[in-house]
């Protein structure tokens, strides 16, 4: 590559860089059409494990909307070595570590969930989008607080959410 490509090359990976951070910042701030923006909503694929796959974003939001739009809600999403391989002018694919923390203040919960992403990206009039993201669960922490402090309600690889104890197991 001469020098020029390899410019675009670190450009491009840069703006995927800022891609996943904003989507997991518009995740964290509940703002659906920035999250939407993030994805070629004509050809795209979430495959969230355990929570579901979908090929249709109103479906993915209006589930998103019910697991995580409320106030006592309160999430972070750190993406953390990002691995990203351009492909191509307008294809390029990624892996990224996640680690998430959740406090569900009304029902005093706390969760720790870590895993990875597997991405797949694409370059539309000029800025790339995600076409694909499959998240794999690694580890799962749920704490519930009670009168005897901090208990744990679930440890190790398992799925389950904040608020779904029959989920947990």
């Amino acid at each position: 590559m001469d020098l020029e490509q390899r410019i675009q090359c670190l450009e491009d990976i840069e703006a995927i860089k800022q891609l996943k951070a904003r989507w997991w910042f518009s995740c964290d701030t509940r703002d659906t059409a920035s999250m939407r923006a993030c994805f070629d909503e004509d050809d795209f694929e979430i495959d969230f494990g355990f929570i579901g796959r979908f090929t249709d974003m109103n479906a993915f939001i209006e589930v998103f909307e019910s697991l995580a739009c409320h106030p006592s809600h309160i999430d972070m999403h750190h993406g953390l070595a990002p691995e990203i391989t351009i492909l191509d002018s307008h294809t390029a694919q990624g892996r990224w570590r996640m680690r998430f923390q959740l406090l569900e203040t009304e029902l005093k919960q706390v969760q720790l969930m870590s895993g990875f992403y597997e991405d797949q990206y694409v370059k539309l009039g000029g800025h790339w989008k995600m076409r694909k993201s499959k998240y794999t669960l690694m580890s799962n922490l749920h704490l519930q607080d009670s009168a005897q402090g901090l208990t744990i309600d679930q440890i190790g690889t398992g799925p389950g959410l904040v608020g779904n104890k029959e989920a947990l197991g």
